[in-house]
């Protein structure tokens, strides 16, 4: 635990140093309109690295959420578009879609032992080529149909200033939060990605774990996908490509290690903040695309090195203090004292 919470201010530090540069360096980033079209911008990645840790902290990964997210919107796009079927229907089906997208995800790597990493891949090319297959046409040219329905574009706009996904993404934290930390079944999640043979022989059923972990990511794409689209008031077979860059990113910032058993959802927040500070920043000073996709990734890289190096050091100590407990305690007083006098 207490390594987490280092890790925790590791991130929220760098967070607040980002914070401080660009509001010192820009007139227009600490501004009321733009902190909330911040937090709007970090809603819908946020969002989806809810589901993204549940799935890293299982020693897994999920490429698919950006092919995932378009899929959804072209399928209540469609819907919206051709019946008159109400929105609550409508949002339920897609949350289906994604619970239903994520357990496929679940089967081929816990049933067929597929390697996530191929896995998600396959299936990012999969939905993908199925939102092309959906994409509303006219005279067989693809046409990106403007959303009329005010039921669901209101899920695009805000109360007060504050939009309605960025009080969802902090509803979805929460709840992610409280399933990780005070349930049976985030302990199980924590365990499989620890040690998968040491859970399976203490009775967990990790293959199930590992299908509901993809469940729950799928969920978190459709939640991420209804926003998305009626921010854009369209859905595109285009829509979400490379998102699943910003989601991994916010996890990894966050504080998830990628082979499994730690990292929380909360540190995935600072993450998704993190990402969306930086992106924000960065149009401010009309950084060019490419730039600041070097830049993100150099983020990751940065991170993971860190983590690997953090994790390095607080083994060796745990080493070296289980190793002083097993010795005689003559033993262990005349090292420290060889120690000191050294």
């Amino acid at each position: 635990m207490r390594q987490e919470r280092i890790r925790r201010f590791v991130s929220l530090g760098l967070l607040f140093i980002l914070i401080l540069i660009f509001g010192a360096t820009s007139e227009f980033f600490l501004t009321k309109e733009n902190i909330f079209t911040l937090l709007r911008e970090a809603a819908v990645p946020g969002i989806l690295a809810v589901g993204v840790t549940f799935v890293i902290i299982t020693a897994g990964i999920d490429l698919s959420t950006g092919a995932l997210v378009a899929l959804i919107a072209m399928i209540c796009a469609n819907f919206l578009y051709y019946t008159y079927i109400p929105v609550p229907v409508i949002l339920l089906v897609g949350a289906l879609a994604g619970a239903l997208a994520g357990c496929f995800n679940g089967f081929l790597v816990s049933k067929l032992k597929l390697p996530d990493f191929i896995a998600t891949l396959s299936t990012m090319g999969i939905f993908r080529g199925l939102t092309l297959i959906l994409a509303i046409r006219e005279n067989n040219v693809i046409s990106n149909k403007v959303i009329r329905d005010p039921d669901f574009i209101i899920l695009g706009g805000h109360i007060n200033g504050l939009y309605i996904a960025t009080i969802v993404f902090i509803a979805v934290a929460i709840i992610g939060q409280f399933i990780l930390k005070k349930t049976k079944f985030g302990i199980y999640t924590y365990s499989v990605g620890a040690n998968r043979k040491s859970a399976e022989l203490s009775g967990i059923n990790a293959d199930k774990i590992k299908v509901l972990v993809y469940m729950i990511s799928g969920i978190c794409c459709s939640l991420g996908a209804v926003f998305l689209a009626a921010k854009m008031q369209t859905a595109t077979p285009e829509m979400g490509i490379g998102l699943e860059f910003d989601v991994i990113a916010a996890v990894v910032v966050g504080g998830c290690a990628f082979n499994g058993g730690r990292g929380d959802v909360f540190g995935s927040v600072i993450g998704a903040l993190f990402m969306a500070v930086l992106t924000n920043g960065l149009y401010k000073y009309n950084f060019p695309t490419a730039f600041q996709i070097i830049i993100k990734g150099v983020v990751i890289v940065a991170m993971v090195i860190f983590d690997s190096v953090y994790q390095n050091i607080m083994e060796d100590r745990k080493r070296k203090a289980s190793k002083l407990e097993e010795m005689p305690k003559e033993a262990v007083t005349a090292e420290m004292g060889g120690a000191s006098n050294a």
